[in-house]
């Protein structure tokens, strides 16, 4: 089985160096040049694919390795990484951290990573701002081609109720607007994550993963609950068929309690080792609105 995702960072101010971002924490997985390439380097502000996130403060999918302000394409084509993927994670303007997602591809990779967006905030459509679709032309090219009214659809619900959405078993799901293509496409499960919800910047990344190169074993989405203190399981998939909802039914995760409450209590994303399953590897990534952490989805490698 093969993962649509080949490695994951995340970028972090430094304490020492002023205006520049450090690696913070990393998942590179069997890539050890890429990784070697990767963990000593330091970008400034609106340098390099991190620094430039941080500048324009609005994600970046870059599906040309040759820009010239991305400095380890060399390093990414060996590594076979066809694209990557940069999220900023700001609390309010200050900066937390940059999430960078890289994808591989081939014909057995099979997925896909959006950005929707509306900004210009008079009307309540999504149109796609960019993607990386891997060999999927026929999807990509309805995709391009579509506008989600805000409530509808995937990232449209996103929208609308401001946090993570889950969605199974995409190609018999009213819900989903490309069922169809999904199905012909082998993608079965979605997630959309709001990135900003602050008007009259609204964009949404939505991630589409198959069963046979999925973008994680396993997915989850945290609720904070405002009375209690505490995050509350809110929906996930499992490859393994897992009823995760069971298993989380009597779950409550306070701050600093596993890789999920580290990121509560940070507000920043990281990837660590699972501390529920041995030799599984987790990213956490918060959703914050107006300085206040909404939810978390935590993704299973």
């Amino acid at each position: 089985m093969q993962q649509f995702v080949k490695a994951i960072e995340i970028w972090v101010p430094s304490s020492t160096r002023g205006m520049s971002l450090v690696l913070g924490s990393s998942y590179y997985g069997d890539l050890e040049e890429f990784k070697k390439a990767s963990e000593a380097m330091v970008f400034d502000f609106d340098h390099g694919l991190p620094g430039k996130t941080w500048a324009q403060g609005e994600p970046i999918v870059l599906t040309d390795l040759t820009a010239n302000y991305f400095q380890r394409a060399e390093a990414a084509t060996q590594a076979g990484i066809f694209c990557g993927i940069s999220i900023p994670v700001f609390c309010g303007e200050f900066l937390q951290a940059v999430v960078i997602l890289f994808c591989g591809g081939g014909k057995d990779s099979v997925g896909a990573l959006e950005l929707w967006e509306n900004n210009n905030g008079s009307n309540s459509e999504l149109k796609l701002v960019d993607g990386y679709y891997g060999e999927l032309e026929r999807f990509e090219w309805v995709s391009r081609k579509l506008s989600i009214m805000r409530g509808r659809g995937l990232p449209g619900a996103a929208w609308e109720q401001g946090k993570p959405i889950m969605i199974d078993d995409l190609g018999n799901s009213n819900a989903f607007l490309r069922a169809r293509n999904a199905a012909e496409a082998g993608i079965t499960t979605g997630l959309a994550i709001p990135v900003s919800l602050t008007e009259p910047d609204i964009r949404i990344l939505t991630l589409l993963s198959a069963k046979g190169s999925p973008i994680a074993k396993r997915f989850e989405v945290w609720i904070r609950d405002e009375e209690k203190q505490s995050l509350y399981f809110d929906s996930g998939h499992c490859s393994s068929g897992a009823d995760l909802a069971l298993k989380y039914a009597h779950t409550e995760i306070s701050k600093g309690q596993g890789p999920v409450g580290d990121a509560w209590l940070t507000g920043r994303p990281l990837v660590s080792s699972d501390d529920r399953e041995e030799g599984n590897v987790v990213i956490v990534l918060p959703v914050i609105e107006a300085c206040t952490l909404k939810s978390l989805v935590c993704l299973t490698l």
